[in-house]
């Protein structure tokens, strides 16, 4: 008898289970009143997964279920700023560009959620969840280490034209150690793409990456970068893949 109920339980364990799968949870995107996108958002992270708003931002995702993006802030005469020096979603500021827009002397410090590139004065941001930074050389590795953990990371990898540094064995296996990585941007050439694609194994090792854009070479044929895509499948929270004419959505 004990284990015939055992036996009742467990199947009505998995009926319960089974009972409960995920309905999918989609956000709706429109750019300045109109409808750009949905995204399947299932099992995202608040302040953890992001959404790339425009060409420039990468906004770190509130849990809304849709979003309404422009790059003009009606409480804020913004019309003397050149174009995306300001993000606004839903009606509120929300992001910055500090090259255009001086920190220090702006209104709504409070509201703004990520910056388009790095800025020293980013602390003056207390709420801020998401920034870029620019990696040339090895040496702007360094950059990463002031920045808090509880910071998410656009880290963008571009080998200056007078460097002869190999991005791979170079930066790569230097950045693997920061866990606040969440979109990473790197060039490759041919000699990464046409390889056995050994430079994969770091990428692997950056478990929080949510999105991942590869600039591969003229030349590099769409079975190159199918597989470059598939080696990247080792990621548990990787949400798209981007190479120049070829868009691939992992999960959603």
């Amino acid at each position: 008898m004990r284990f015939t109920l055992s036996l009742l339980a467990t199947g009505l364990i998995l009926i319960s289970l089974h009972g409960c799968k995920k309905e999918p949870h989609w956000l709706r995107i429109y750019r300045d009143g109109e409808f750009v996108d949905s995204i399947n958002v299932t099992d995202w992270e608040k302040n953890e997964d992001v959404v790339r708003l425009g060409p420039y931002f990468y906004y770190p995702w509130q849990g809304e279920d849709s979003i309404s993006y422009s790059f003009y802030l009606p409480s804020y005469d913004t019309t003397i700023f050149p174009p995306y020096s300001y993000l606004v979603v839903n009606g509120r500021l929300a992001g910055v560009d500090p090259l255009e827009v001086h920190i220090e002397s702006m209104p709504y410090k409070g509201a703004v959620l990520t910056l388009r590139r790095y800025d020293s004065n980013f602390k003056l941001l207390p709420n801020l969840v998401m920034m870029s930074v620019m990696i040339r050389s090895t040496d702007d590795i360094k950059e990463l280490d002031p920045i808090p953990r509880n910071i998410r990371l656009e880290v963008v990898i571009i080998p200056s034209m007078s460097s002869y540094v190999d991005i791979i064995p170079e930066v790569l296996p230097n950045i693997v150690r920061f866990r606040n990585i969440r979109v990473l941007k790197i060039t490759f050439t041919d000699k990464h793409v046409k390889g056995d694609l050994s430079w994969t194994r770091w990428l692997c090792r950056m478990r929080g990456l949510r999105r991942v854009t590869i600039w591969v070479p003229d030349g590099t044929t769409e079975w190159e970068k199918a597989r470059i895509e598939s080696r990247l499948r080792c990621l548990p929270k990787l949400r798209a893949v981007e190479l120049p004419g070829y868009f691939i959505l992992v999960t959603g």
